[in-house]
């Protein structure tokens, strides 16, 4: 008999983490990274998570709070994930409606489901009433088999050699201008440095960033797990005044050799699918089509 009970981090990152790799196999994560994403959340989120179990085994989970990118924000997001040999047996619809009722409670007026496209996830968003409203187009490559090589006239330096208010600068200008469904205005660099610094998948020395006239002007952001030799580019992004130059390209590269060099056999990116520039920079690296990330909003 299944059993919906309060997810408690410490105990459950492992199952959690095991149980989320299911559903999107190219994720990047580890139960470390994931209990401490789970601690980052501000509190002004007012995250919830619930676990389904099964003979003390866990089944599914699933997760309410709000956007907390804005303070005025009134979107809130909504998760649910379960075990393939689990569904069509009532589990999501339970997590689903408590993850939507505390999401509600907290004061939101839409709600959001971020999810690796499948086809059993799109029928429960739209037989809830949830409809798609953007996609990223998620590439995987081989870092091993790009051959080009970062611009030798670049100062390409690794985040942990800088000043790391330099990459949140980038960081926060950068995202302020990518396309979302929730609105963006800043994150604070206190939760920015945790969010992004101490998360134990963030390789600082990995993750480049091409400085000009002492300014970090292009960055990239890279996760790793190593027990898996899979790496994901969390973030690449340029200041609006250096654009056009080729920069996000040399950080990309840069990170590109260093995984190659730690044996890293796949690298993962994902792009909005209206941002073609970059689409076509990945395309030229060698990228190939991994899939779909999807919006889906009630």
């Amino acid at each position: 008999m299944t059993s919906i009970r309060e997810l408690h981090p410490e105990q459950d990152a492992e199952a959690v983490v095991a149980l989320e790799q299911e559903a999107n196999p190219t994720r990047v994560t580890s139960p470390a990274a994931w209990l401490h994403r789970e601690r980052s959340v501000p509190a002004r989120a007012g995250l919830r998570d619930w676990v389904a179990e099964e003979e003390g085994q866990i089944v599914g989970e699933g997760y309410g709070l709000l956007t907390f990118f804005s303070e005025r924000s009134e979107t809130g997001i909504v998760g649910v994930t379960v075990r393939a040999s689990h569904r069509r047996q009532g589990i999501g619809a339970q997590l689903y409606e408590l993850a939507a009722e505390h999401a509600l409670s907290l004061g939101a007026t839409s709600l959001l489901a971020k999810f690796h496209e499948n086809d059993e996830a799109v029928a429960f968003a739209r037989a809830r009433g949830f409809s798609e409203v953007r996609a990223e187009a998620e590439s995987a490559v081989d870092p091993r088999t790009i051959t080009e090589r970062p611009p030798a006239d670049v100062d390409l330096r690794p985040v942990s050699a800088v000043d790391p208010r330099l990459v949140h600068a980038v960081d926060v200008e950068a995202t302020g201008d990518m396309p979302a469904t929730e609105p963006f205005e800043d994150i604070p660099y206190d939760e920015w440095e945790q969010h992004v610094l101490r998360n134990p998948v963030f390789t600082p020395e990995g993750s480049f960033v091409v400085i000009v006239d002492g300014v970090a002007a292009a960055v990239s952001l890279i996760v790793v797990d190593p027990d898996t030799r899979r790496a994901a580019n969390w973030f690449t992004g340029t200041l609006r005044a250096y654009r056009g130059r080729g920069l996000a390209r040399a950080v990309k590269l840069a990170s590109i050799e260093w995984l190659a060099a730690n044996g890293i056999t796949q690298l993962v990116t994902t792009n909005d699918e209206t941002n073609a520039p970059m689409l076509a920079v990945n395309r030229k690296l060698g990228y190939r089509p991994a899939g779909r990330r999807v919006d889906y909003l009630k």
